[in-house]
């Protein structure tokens, strides 16, 4: 079983650790193997100058000798072109005999094979490091001596490598204690950084278990900065706001449903009660049983429409796309609701009807309407107008249309002549079981819910229902939705 931290600030150090330590054994090897290169090439730059320089010059004396008719010198080399710390050697090309060599090579001599021969007679240089020679390696260096295009000689410079093996063995001396050295530091240096980067978080963790259900008003404090740390606060704050609104919503839902549904309880027991403790006649049994039944009635609405808000909240609703002519569904709402309005002694009129085909679901957009007109009925008092329009409009997407995106747009429009909506009141017409005049809406029959499901129709739809109102005047409430766009 392998082991493994639950400490993010441990697994950190340790992620670093490891990289901290491939990385410098690496750059150890990689400097250990540049200085051997670099040195190694100095050594046979210096090997090659030197053999080079000495070859030069037999060249020189031999061509001398030519032209004065004298022999070959019986010595090639001269004391001053021997360098400290280098031997040096003349052979013949040909048969590979020593003519001449350094006081150091006095009892030995340099080999020399047969590739070397081949490669100077070709005028090529050879490069060779041979261990038998002695303690340590030795590098050989071979020029030939041109003497236009015949080789005559061959110049041999060589040097121990005692020099580089020692530079290279201090070098990884100092390494091997360098770089633990290193580590360590860097080790517990990280460490302290890790520990303190994580200063923040562990703040935000003791915030976070601080708060509880009740009290999300709470925040995490944030670093002050635009790191990440800082991103991740300023989301977990954004979060927790989310969260917390929700649960006041629930909580408000929660409170108006009960409230919604303990008036007419109320309502039917009292009722009932009266039924069973008094001596009524049959019509005022039949009245109180009527009032049983439109409070049940409106019982049973208002839980049709929780189940319905529940559905779509947890995205239980198809909405299909298919095109829809939103001149005739609002006709076919209009009909619908035509007789409500003439009880009222409410005018229900039309003043525009244009062709407006959307994309959508033809049972969602009738309710939609259905819910705008018929609220719009509910609240006009007698003798009122409520007038719809089907047009088609462009939306540029500035910020007075509603946040939705460009385009064209069907839209479905329904201007009363009721009360109108209070400016303080229009952001929240479209909550649950929000009423302007709760008293008011009751009587007329409403339960809160009808504008909150054809705001979250419309949003399905990918369209926004806007409002505009003046007290005294009445209200418009309009609908754009998407139109149809057939695909390829």
């Amino acid at each position: 079983m392998i082991w493994r931290p639950r400490s993010l600030r441990s697994r950190l150090a340790l992620w670093q650790a490891g990289i901290l330590a491939l990385t410098l054994v690496v750059l150890s090897a990689l400097t250990l193997v540049l200085l051997k290169t670099v040195l190694s090439s100095r050594a046979d730059e210096a090997l090659y100058e030197y053999a080079d320089k000495t070859a030069r010059t037999i060249a020189t004396t031999l061509y001398q000798s030519s032209i004065g008719g004298r022999t070959e010198p019986a010595r090639f080399l001269d004391k001053d072109l021997q360098e400290w710390g280098r031997q040096i050697q003349v052979v013949d090309a040909h048969n590979g005999m020593v003519r001449d060599r350094s006081e150091g090579l006095a009892s030995h001599r340099l080999p020399t094979d047969l590739d070397a021969r081949v490669n100077g007679l070709k005028g090529l240089p050879t490069y060779q490091t041979r261990i038998d020679l002695g303690e340590h390696p030795v590098r050989i260096v071979t020029v030939p001596v041109q003497m236009g295009e015949n080789v005559p000689y061959l110049v041999q410079t060589a040097a121990s490598l005692e020099g580089i093996d020692d530079a290279l063995r201090r070098t990884a001396l100092i390494l091997l204690v360098l770089t633990p050295s290193v580590f360590v530091l860097s080790l517990l240096a990280g460490h302290l950084l890790v520990g303190r980067s994580l200063q923040p978080v562990a703040a935000m963790t003791r915030s976070a278990l601080a708060m509880e259900p009740g009290r999300l008003d709470h925040r995490i404090e944030a670093t002050g900065t635009d790191d990440e740390i800082g991103g991740l606060a300023s989301a977990f704050n954004e979060m927790i706001g989310r969260l917390d609104r929700s649960f006041r919503q629930i909580q408000q839902f929660s409170a108006d449903a009960s409230h919604e549904l303990k008036t007419p309880l109320t309502s039917i027991r009292g009722e009932a009660e009266v039924a069973m403790m008094s001596d009524l006649t049959p019509e005022e049994h039949r009245k109180i049983l009527n009032s049983i039944v439109i409070q049940t009635e409106r019982m049973s609405a208002i839980v049709e429409n929780l189940l319905l808000l529940a559905r779509a909240d947890s995205d239980q609703v198809n909405i299909k796309r298919v095109p829809v002519h939103l001149e005739e569904v609002a006709m076919q709402v209009f009909e619908q609701l035509e007789r409500i309005a003439l009880k009222k002694s409410i005018h229900l009129g039309i003043d525009q009807m244009d062709e407006a085909i959307v994309a959508g679901d033809a049972l969602w957009i009738g309710q939609i309407l259905t819910n705008l007109l018929g609220n719009a009925i509910k609240y006009t008092p007698e003798n009122g107008e409520v007038i719809i329009s089907v047009a088609m409009v462009e939306v540029s997407g500035s910020p007075s249309d509603a946040g939705i995106a460009p385009g064209r747009y069907g839209s479905f429009s329904v201007r009363d002549t009721g009360p109108g909506i209070p400016a303080d009141h229009l952001a929240k017409i479209f909550d649950r079981f929000y009423r302007v005049d709760s008293g008011r809406s009751r009587d007329a029959g409403g339960v809160g819910l009808g504008l909150n499901i054809a705001t979250w129709a419309a949003n399905a739809h990918d369209g926004r229902i806007t409002v505009s109102s003046e007290v005294g005047k009445g209200s418009v409430f309009t609908v754009l939705l998407p139109i149809y766009v057939a695909s390829d």
